[in-house]
């Protein structure tokens, strides 16, 4: 929630919360504002260095304060981000005419913060706030630019997350980034459960190959014992009876013999008689 001060007026206070609204929804080229949901008068931003500048690749934050005679009076502004330059005091308050004589109450935010970026560009050492900086611009302006980019390198080159989230929104829309996480999603996630439904299926579906050899149980071992004994006595029985069969065959054949030689003995006793 956005916490009013007694010291700033509430029409004051929603018209700061409007322009830092408008700001966060289209920041000028180089510009971003930060805002504080717990007190919408601490208002802070940071300002990319201009190209050609001393301060080109640097990033500086600035502070405005709002005093109770906002917008009458103009507010105050300080660079927390240390750098070298006329305008700015070494304690980083700004001075600029924009903020002294020249203020009008019709002045926002957005008007404020490029009054100091164009500062930034085009500094005015006949109002220096720093004398070393405003006499060594004067005197020679390579050693004054030297000095700049120097400061600037040590203290201005972290850049800030809010330059980079800002990028990746204007590039993508968040419908299309839902749209793309959800298709990774379906795309890495639905692969391995069909493989997995397959590897656990396959098992129970597969048939045995050629080289399958079935498992010996003792009850196989016993049947094909029995099995080899009933074929054993089935031989002997057939040897025992064609045994049986040859010694009747030949029994006839001797007893008609028998009968022959009983009738020739007794041809020949009919014979003698005669005789």
């Amino acid at each position: 929630m956005v916490e009013a001060t007694e010291n700033i007026s509430p029409p004051v206070i929603r018209r700061i919360t409007k322009e830092l609204g408008n700001l966060k929804a289209q920041p000028p080229e180089g510009i971003r504002v930060l805002m504080n949901e717990l007190n919408v008068c601490d208002v802070q931003a940071w300002i990319s260095g201009p190209e050609g500048t001393p301060y080109e690749g640097g990033y500086f934050k600035v502070k405005v304060i709002f005093g109770t005679d906002f917008p009458t009076a103009p507010p105050k502004c300080i660079f927390i981000t240390k750098i070298f330059h006329p305008n700015v005091s070494k304690s980083g308050e700004v001075c600029v005419d924009t903020l002294k004589r020249d203020w009008n109450k019709e002045f926002g935010i957005e008007h404020i913060l490029l009054t100091i970026k164009c500062l930034l560009i085009v500094p005015n050492p006949e109002s220096a706030l720093n004398d070393d900086a405003g006499k060594l611009l004067l005197d020679s302006y390579d050693d004054y630019a030297k000095r700049a980019r120097m400061m600037t390198g040590i203290h201005a080159q972290c850049k800030p997350a809010v330059f980079s989230n800002n990028s990746v929104t204007t590039t993508t829309s968040p419908s299309s980034t839902s749209g793309t996480n959800a298709a990774s999603t379906i795309s890495t996630s639905s692969p391995p459960q069909k493989i997995v439904s397959i590897q656990t299926k396959s098992p129970s579906t597969t048939t045995p190959t050629s080289s399958y050899t079935p498992l010996v149980t003792p009850l196989a071992v016993s049947k094909s014992k029995n099995e080899s004994e009933a074929v054993g006595n089935v031989k002997k029985n057939v040897t025992s009876l064609t045994s049986d069969n040859s010694n009747l065959s030949v029994t006839p054949k001797k007893r008609s013999g028998d009968k022959k030689l009983d009738k020739k003995q007794a041809d020949k006793k009919r014979s003698l008689k005669r005789l």
